[in-house]
């Protein structure tokens, strides 16, 4: 077994980061509170916590993640805990024994599994995608609106990404690490043979936008196919982005992301 890991982050701070253990890998997407602090990235603060705790805990990956998010709500330095000032966070992970691989999905991380006839089966939750879809199209409109970039046109849905993010864990919006006294763990989950999986990769929404917003490749499948390595993908990503600096080709909320992807070969 091989396991290349690689991140890079899209400005002063890294908010995605990864884990790996004996027989299981994660990757974890932070995303900033409502209200900020202004003493410290929470999100950052948050995939760096579990980064360094995931071993306190035994259990499988669902029942530590759980007791990290009720850990972290405790630990989290910040005086006032409202649910608009905890930070957040999307997450896959595998985890595997002889004869299956485990998979978890929250938010808009994936994972992707190659099989050694060469087939390729998507493991994502949709939820956050469709919301965030409504979101870009009232960017888009509202840019046509007011004569601006779709990029400067992302202050005027600022309510209503506010409102989908209120969403996280509450019916009609959708699954996500949330800190809490009280946390659960509510992913999507996937159970597959091993036997026959080659490679998996996992990832942020960062490497998602291949194939989702920057227009790289139509499919998941088309990306999967030809994926020469993570490095090169990355690099196509990356130019990409710069390229369309105004969000004006590709519509998205940023010109780059953060991207995290873990690729094991068994």
């Amino acid at each position: 077994m091989k396991i290349y890991c690689r991140t890079r982050k899209s400005h002063r701070w890294n908010e995605d980061r990864f884990i790996n253990g004996r027989n299981y890998s994660i990757v974890l997407d932070g995303a900033t509170p409502l209200k900020i602090s202004g003493q410290f990235n929470e999100a950052r603060w948050l995939v760096d916590y579990f980064k360094n705790n995931i071993k306190r805990h035994s259990g499988n990956i669902k029942s530590r993640l759980s007791k990290l998010c009720q850990d972290a709500y405790h630990n989290l330095p910040i005086e006032i805990k409202d649910e608009d000032y905890l930070p957040s966070a999307s997450a896959c992970w595998v985890e595997w024994n002889n004869d299956t691989i485990d998979i978890g999905i929250l938010g808009d991380c994936e994972v992707t599994a190659v099989t050694y006839e060469d087939e390729y089966f998507r493991f994502y939750d949709d939820r956050l995608r469709v919301l965030d879809n409504i979101a870009l199209n009232e960017m888009v409109a509202a840019a046509h609106k007011h004569g601006t970039t779709f990029l400067e046109a992302r202050k005027y849905i600022n309510d209503l990404l506010i409102k989908h993010r209120k969403l996280i864990n509450k019916p009609n919006g959708y699954s996500a690490i949330a800190l809490s006294p009280n946390a659960k763990i509510c992913e999507r989950a996937y159970s597959i043979k091993r036997d026959n999986i080659k490679t998996l990769y996992l990832y942020s929404d960062g490497f998602s936008q291949a194939f989702e917003n920057l227009g790289i490749y139509k499919t998941h499948t088309e990306m999967f196919k030809q994926i020469e390595s993570v490095d090169a993908e990355i690099a196509k990503i990356v130019a990409a982005s710069f390229s369309d600096p105004n969000c004006n080709k590709h519509p998205r909320f940023k010109v780059i992301d953060d991207i995290t992807v873990v690729k094991i070969d068994f």
